[in-house]
């Protein structure tokens, strides 16, 4: 069994994934350039994998699985709507993805410096979503 700082980890990691899924799925089909579109994929299965991970080892360990809320996931599509309402671009959704995945890497940083003794898995998975959200915003910088 795990301790409480791994819960955490996996938990906020499981949240931010899961808010990655709720914004991609908010502008996959306004992405007009082929590659884009199949780039916005791509990290969507990056998100599906990391919640996955994150809410398997969860329950692994007896941990109830905590989404984001109803409103906080209703107030991103709001956000996202507003955002692409007066630009659609594929440029503006890059810009609005970047953003998001630099929330999330000062997040799970963040996060991270502060659970010491954390275990190697949590950790891991922790990580491999930094890794993963500075590889959407390289990827993304693409599309300015």
């Amino acid at each position: 069994m795990v301790g409480n700082v791994d819960l955490d980890l996996l938990e906020k990691t499981y949240q931010n994934a899961s808010i990655g899924i709720t914004a991609i799925e908010a502008v996959l089909d306004k992405a007009s350039d082929k590659e884009f579109s199949s780039e916005l994929h791509k990290q969507l299965k990056d998100y599906q994998e990391l919640a996955d991970q994150s809410k398997s080892q969860l329950l692994k360990n007896g941990a109830e699985v905590k989404d984001k809320s109803f409103y906080d996931k209703t107030m991103m599509k709001g956000n996202v709507k507003m955002n692409t309402l007066i630009d659609s671009s594929d440029s503006h959704i890059a810009q609005m993805v970047i953003q998001g995945s630099t929330m999330g890497v000062t997040q799970m940083t963040k996060l991270l410096h502060s659970s010491q003794g954390a275990d190697g898995v949590s950790t891991q998975i922790a990580k491999d979503f930094i890794k993963r959200e500075e590889n959407n915003i390289e990827v993304m910088k693409n599309y300015l």
